[in-house]
């Protein structure tokens, strides 16, 4: 069966939809004060960065949405342009993100 067939009070994060947000959730998304986080003005997202740097011991925390936006960041990272990188074969990557790593 499918993975969401199989109830857990757990957090899955092995994709951004498995784990659906409950309604407390949805209630302190929908009452979060927002702003613009690509200009630096949303406080909340700028709260959560600093407490996850602060948790882990980083100077600075980076928010990204999704996954593959972590794993864009990653190999951007790791990588310079033109280099070649070695996933398994069923690698999410290789079988949904494939492209955007050949720029």
């Amino acid at each position: 069966g499918k993975m969401r067939d199989h109830p857990s009070s757990r957090v899955d994060l092995r994709s951004d939809t498995v784990t659906q947000p409950t309604k407390g959730m949805r209630e302190a998304m929908a009452a979060s004060v927002v702003g613009d986080d690509v200009l630096g003005d949303d406080p909340t997202v700028t709260e959560l960065q600093e407490q996850v740097a602060k948790l882990i011991g980083k100077e600075a925390g980076l928010f990204v949405p999704s996954g593959t936006m972590s794993n864009a960041v990653a190999l951007r990272t790791h990588t310079r342009p033109g280099d070649e990188i070695i996933v398994e074969s069923s690698a999410h990557i290789y079988i949904y993100e494939g492209g955007g790593y050949a720029a």
